[in-house]
């Protein structure tokens, strides 16, 4: 009995020390996953200017895809490369925006009156997003993240498709809000190595 209680014991002991360090292996994975994302986005948005000479950027930032009777924003990527991308406009580390939601979820694509909003924010021109590629390196996408509310996609930053196709993490201040208009300015001067 004493032999399965020290039993029972050393297996609580290497739970309690091997569980942080599962987690923290589990969201390195997905962020490889949410950067992988990113850049099948970079590519399928290079192609698409090779089309019709312009990035797919409207007038207003946002998460939708699809908004009920068109394709909008980066969901215009969609048109040209099929549904089998739309899963790539979602980030794994998210709560706010899954791909199975019932209201704004894969699904919903095409569908009339229906949405579909993935889990990146698309920079428009009116936050200083390019619509043709650039000289210089500037910011397109990024995860979704609100300082403000403290929830996000991943603490302590965004991961950021920029319009030379390379996908960075950019840390970003507590209270940093993609949706800011001067949120952008932030992640374009971002010193931070490319991830490889």
């Amino acid at each position: 009995m004493v032999e399965l209680l020290v039993v029972g014991a050393i297996v609580g002991l290497l739970a309690a020390w091997l569980l942080p360090a599962l987690t923290r292996t589990r969201e390195r994975a997905r962020v490889t996953v949410c950067i992988s994302n990113l850049r099948q986005i970079g590519q399928a948005a290079l192609l698409y200017y090779d089309d019709h000479a312009a990035l797919p950027a409207e007038n207003y930032p946002g998460y939708l895809l699809w908004n009920g009777e068109d394709y909008v924003l980066y969901g215009r990527l969609l048109q040209r490369n099929g549904r089998g991308l739309a899963r790539a406009f979602f980030c794994p580390s998210s709560s706010e925006f899954r791909p199975d939601a019932s209201e704004t979820g894969v699904q919903n694509l095409g569908v009339t009156g229906k949405i579909t909003a993935g889990a990146y924010y698309t920079r428009s021109p009116l936050q200083g997003g390019p619509t043709r590629m650039p000289t210089e390196t500037r910011a397109l996408v990024a995860d979704w993240y609100d300082g403000v509310t403290g929830q996000g996609n991943h603490k302590g930053g965004v991961d950021v498709l920029y319009s030379d196709g390379s996908v960075r993490f950019a840390p970003v201040p507590k209270l940093w809000r993609v949706s800011d208009s001067n949120a952008w300015a932030q992640v374009d001067s971002s010193s931070v190595a490319a991830v490889p």
